[in-house]
This record gives C-alpha cells, structure tokens and sequence, in this order.
C-alpha cells in the first residue's frame, strides 16, 4: 500500500512526494528513486513537511502517527489505525487536543458505486448483507476482522449514520498453520436493521460485495467491478386450481455509475481538502472510532 500511496501522491499535481521512510532501507530507496524523493529507514527529523501517510504494517501504525500528530502534521494512516481499541482512542485524542486533522485509509468510502447506491435509497433499510473475501495473504500482520472486515463494518455504519448496534453475535475460523482468525461472520442489529457481516482470507478467489434491501428495491454492489445492479418486484401472482400457483415479476436495471477517479486517488484529494480546512476535522475523526469499536468486540467474540 504505500507503494501505490506513494504514486497517487506523485500523480497529483496538488502534492510533492518528499520522502519515503522504509525499515528495509533497499525498498526505500527504490521506491524514492522512481519519484525523485529523499529516503530513508527511520523517521529522523519531521520538520518542513506539511502532511504523512502512514501505511506501514498494521503492528506498526500507532508509534508514527502519534509522533506526527504530536508535532501537529496531518496524517492519513492506513486502516485499521491500531488493532486496539485503546491505541485508536489515544491517536484519535491526540489529534483531537493539538488540533491535528487525521484521517484513516476507508478507501470503500470513495469507490464509486458505494456514492451511487446512497443517492437511490429512497426509503429505510431494513437488511444488509457485506461479503469480503480473499486468497491467503502470504504475510500476516492482522487477522481478517482488522485486515478486511473493517471496510464493510466503516460501510454499514455509514449506510445508517450514528447510532449504537445491538444483538451482536459472531463466528470465527482460526487458521491452525497461522494461529489467525482468518474467516468471521457477525450478525448485528443497527436503528432496528439487520446487518450480516463476512469476511474471509482463505477463499480461492476476491469478492467484495454489497446487498441492501429496502421495502422497495434491492441493490447488489460488487466493489471489485464497481458496477450496481437494483432488482425491483413489480408483480406476484397465485393461482388455484389447476393453474400456476405462483409467479412473480421483478424488474432489473443497471443504473450508470461515475468514475470520477480511482479510489485511492479520491481519497489523497479528500485528505488535501481536510488538510485544507474544506472538510470537518471533527466530523472526520469522529468517524474513525466507531468501526474500530465494533471490529475489536467482533474479535473479542471469535476469540
């Protein structure tokens, strides 16, 4: 990931990439070396820099962001912020008390079709059902709940706003060879809807999908393709003696989604604007703490 930071950055004409901080100081070099940047294999000196983007391993995050946040540099750090509740508390307070924006790395906030299906949902949602699923990793630094779940839990709580969730219950898979909780199922409740949650690292093939029922429509997102499809029922009909006992018509339509850019392009100008002032600070670090909650009580409950 911050690899493919460090080109979104360089791509844009609002920022400069003006170092890149690796332990392994062959991959700092390389990476600085394609965009003509400084490198190095520790933080050293922050002063001069107007903005960091931490997307280290997730074990990782929390020793550099509070350093950046406590010298007052904006910061985008990769999710989860920490893989303890108390650890994003703290980082969240930091920038809270110095006035810091922060911002973490909900890139599912700015993938197209999650834009598109807010502006068709005319009435409540009453179920929503997320599935992330993916091949092994290779590399562990968190389990699956932190490493994937954390896009759908930041998603759902979006769909619905503030509010507090009840009823939870969860299941999780622990991977013997990796001692990790690689696949997780938790079912919850939120402003009277249900949301069924999935995530898995052991799967055979990537699927990031989205289904939202209301009273009137039921939208499908694949996050991958970023395509929408809406059903609606239009009809039902039974019939009694000798004729069909049921049928039912459902229309299907394939509304036009906007790319207005890559995702994680959007989400580097959405932290130009935070840093700018354009956006609430306050607002955006208030939405960090919330699926970082529910993702360690999901954990605590696989456990």
């Amino acid at each position: 990931m911050g690899a493919n930071h460090a080109r979104v950055v360089n791509s844009d004409p609002q920022c400069r990439l003006v170092e890149v901080i690796d332990v392994d100081m062959a991959a700092a070099r390389k990476l600085a070396a394609t965009y003509g940047s400084q490198y190095g294999d520790s933080l050293g000196r922050i002063d001069g820099i107007d903005a960091a983007i931490v997307a280290s391993s997730t074990d990782s995050h929390f020793e550099p962001v509070r350093t950046f946040l406590e010298a007052g540099i904006p910061t985008l750090v990769e999710k989860p912020v920490a893989t303890s509740l108390d650890q994003v508390q703290r980082v969240v307070d930091i920038a809270a008390s110095t006035g810091t924006p922060l911002m973490c790395g909900f890139v599912e906030r700015f993938n197209p079709v999650v834009a598109t299906s807010k502006q068709l949902i005319n009435d409540d949602i009453f179920h929503i059902r997320t599935q992330r699923q993916s091949p092994p990793p290779g590399r562990y630094s968190s389990n699956a709940v932190w490493d994937l779940l954390i896009h759908d839990l930041d998603l759902v709580l979006g769909y619905f706003g503030p509010g507090a969730w009840s009823s939870l219950s969860a299941v999780g898979f622990v991977d013997k060879s990796t001692s990790s909780l690689e696949s997780a199922e938790a079912t919850f409740e939120l402003h009277g809807a249900i949301a069924s949650t999935m995530c898995s690292r052991l799967w055979q093939r990537k699927v990031r999908s989205i289904q939202i029922a209301t009273s009137s429509t039921v939208l499908e997102l694949d996050l991958v393709r970023q395509t929408l499809t809406v059903y609606r029922n239009i009809a039902q009909e039974q019939f009694i003696g000798g004729a069909m006992i049921y049928r039912s018509a459902t229309t299907v339509d394939v509304p036009f989604v906007r790319h207005a850019g890559e995702p994680l392009a959007l989400q580097l100008q959405h932290f130009v604007e935070l840093i700018r002032g354009t956006v609430d600070a306050e607002e955006e670090r208030t939405s960090i703490l919330p699926p970082h909650a529910l993702a360690e009580t999901i954990v605590t409950l696989c456990a």
